[in-house]
């Protein structure tokens, strides 16, 4: 209630009382009046005070919005990028109105939370980098059985054992590729380096190459082109990880094709198998794999069945350019389609060495009379037999006739 209210009210109640008990009233209404007035700006105080604590309190939910949202990310990509946390720490502006200790603690979390996340970067970088040093040292091993492959194979000529080396080669070029699948979840690339551009048909012949079920591939039409040199080595890695998985998804009785096809700003490579299809759950989970490669691969997304010749393909496709997609095929199998943009592609390199001709046509199928060149055999000055050609006996024998 208002203070004059009370202050006329109690003016009123003195009017109505009688003579000897005015002055009770006044006193009684003074004291009333004195009591609203008090209660009135005691309320008014703390109604103040609690619109400062309010504006506080919304500098303070801003001031964290502005730390969590804006300023800790931004420190996160320095520190990604190779800066200390000494000199990425975020700071609030200087003109915030929130409380010095509430600022310092502010600092202080998010220092901690750049400290941690650095150790946790440190781990994950030694881990990525022992996987590439253990990768590199199966691969070398790897190269030292292909060398000590080759040596047997000219060593030993029976066609059994030669049988079983070119086996035990391929089982080990098949160990090769799970090496090298390792180096690049690691962070690392291929081994192999391709100084010239080598032809497509080659590449997709070379991604066939190292996987278990390579006789059930089949090439239906490849366009006359070449890959550059650095791109040929990841292609043919995401190609070996797609075959694999188009043949290890499928029966085994089965083909699998390769189809190119010229677009608009570079070429499709198609990879169609003849299995069971993809349901949608699991083309979502596939699609995953892939993007997961491309958005950033870490150690713990593995699990624990380590799934990694899709997450490969996603790693070397990004890097590169390449856009690989899966879609239904024509045979209610799965069609992955790997597109290499028109920056990867060049023309087709003549050969490093000169083609020897090629042999002429047999004509052991025509009859002796037919033939084009049918030998004859005279006896020279020493007299003895000599092969000489028909042409060669007509030749002479028009030259002594003009003679």
């Amino acid at each position: 209630m208002p203070p004059a209210l009370v202050a006329l009210g109690a003016l009123g109640a003195v009017f109505l009382v009688p003579a000897d008990a005015r002055l009770a009233v006044v006193w009684c209404g003074a004291l009333a009046t004195l009591a609203v007035l008090l209660i009135a700006g005691e309320t008014a105080r703390r109604g103040r005070a609690v619109e400062l604590l309010k504006a506080r309190l919304h500098q303070h939910v801003a001031d964290a919005d502005l730390m969590a949202y804006d300023l800790l990310p931004v420190a996160l990509d320095r520190m990604k990028n190779g800066d200390l946390e000494d000199d990425v720490i975020p700071s609030l502006p200087e003109e915030t109105s929130s409380d010095p200790q509430l600022v310092a603690a502010f600092e202080g979390m998010a220092y901690g939370i750049l400290d941690v996340l650095r150790e946790k970067e440190l781990q994950r970088d030694s881990a990525k980098r022992a996987i590439v040093n253990i990768a590199h040292r199966i691969q070398s091993e790897i190269h030292r059985l292909q060398d000590d492959i080759a040596t047997m194979q000219f060593r030993h000529g029976t066609p059994d054992v030669l049988s079983d080396l070119m086996h035990l080669e391929h089982r080990i070029n098949v160990t090769g590729r799970f090496a090298t699948s390792l180096a690049v979840v690691g962070g690392g690339a291929p081994v192999r380096r391709w100084a010239r551009p080598i032809s497509l048909h080659d590449v997709m012949r070379a991604g066939s190459g190292p996987i278990n079920e390579y006789l059930r591939v089949e090439q239906h039409r490849v366009i006359e082109t070449a890959v550059v040199g650095h791109a040929v080595e990841p292609l043919i890695m995401i190609m070996g990880e797609l075959l694999d998985n188009a043949t290890r998804y499928s029966p085994p009785t089965s083909t699998v094709v390769m189809n190119t096809e010229e677009v608009a700003s570079g070429v499709e490579v198609s990879i169609e198998d003849k299995g069971a299809g993809l349901t949608e759950e699991s083309r979502r989970r596939a699609e995953f794999l892939l993007q997961q490669g491309v958005d950033g691969l870490d150690l713990e997304d593995l699990g624990e069945t380590a799934r990694i010749g899709l997450r490969v393909a996603g790693i070397l496709a990004s890097h590169h350019g390449v856009k690989i997609s899966l879609r239904p095929s024509t045979c209610e199998g799965v069609r992955a389609v790997v597109f290499i943009p028109d920056d990867l592609l060049t023309a087709v390199p003549p050969p490093k060495y000169p083609v020897p001709a090629l042999r002429p046509t047999p004509q052991w199928h025509l009859p002796i009379g037919e033939l084009d060149e049918e030998p004859q055999y005279e006896r020279n000055a020493n007299g003895l037999p000599q092969r000489r050609r028909r042409r060669h006996a007509a030749a002479a024998g028009g030259h002594t006739a003009a003679a």
